[in-house]
Parts: structure tokens; C-alpha cells; sequence
């Protein structure tokens, strides 16, 4: 498991100015889990933690305002919707796991 401490929750929370420490527990569809943290505010990082790895996230900028963060050695791609999250192949261009939301429903934006 990833060090959690001085960790940053990407999007929603950066965009309210006002949190700028948070992680998140996601659950996605079939059961799931899916951790993600990063620094949003200094680097534009998230670290996303699927399937007992860790992989260090780079954000892309997008023309939609859509948060997207890439893994270029592995291909995984975190896209995040105001209505879900979701973890992408990148090569195949398909998802891998999708429905993505924290405990209480909400989606990590």
C-alpha cells in the first residue's frame, strides 16, 4: 500500500481552492478498488493504485476540461467524468475498469 501521507486528491478538491491534501478509495464496477492520490497543485501527478501496483500518473492536457492522466510505460490511462471515473487501455482503447466512485457515490472529478 502507498504512503498516503502528503498526498493530494486530483481534480474536484483543486478546483475548490480550499482542500489540498485528500486521497481517494474508489469503488468501481464489479467490485473493484481502486486508490488514487497524487499532487495536483506542484507536479500535475496523481499516483493511482490498481491491482496491488502503483503506477505514477502524468495529467494531459485536454480541449474538453476533462481531467486525463497517462502511465506511458504501462498505457493506462485515468480519465475522470463528473459522472464517473474510469481506468483505460490506452493501446487497445478500451476500458478496464469503469463506474468508478468514491463511498458515497460521487465521482472523482
Amino acid at each position: 500500500m502507498p504512503n498516503r501521507f502528503f498526498v493530494v486528491l486530483l481534480p474536484c478538491l483543486f478546483w475548490i481552492g480550499q482542500v489540498h491534501s485528500s486521497t481517494a478509495d474508489l469503488m468501481c464496477e464489479r467490485a473493484q478498488p481502486v486508490f488514487v492520490g497524487g499532487d495536483v497543485v506542484s507536479d500535475n501527478a496523481i499516483d493511482l493504485v490498481w491491482r496491488g501496483r502503483t503506477y505514477r500518473m502524468q495529467r494531459v492536457g485536454t480541449t474538453t476540461g476533462v481531467q486525463r492522466f497517462e502511465h506511458s510505460a504501462s498505457g493506462l490511462i485515468w480519465i475522470s467524468l463528473p459522472s464517473k471515473s474510469m481506468l483505460l487501455d490506452g493501446g487497445k482503447g478500451e476500458p478496464i475498469v469503469s463506474d468508478c466512485k468514491i463511498a458515497s457515490g460521487r465521482a472523482v472529478r
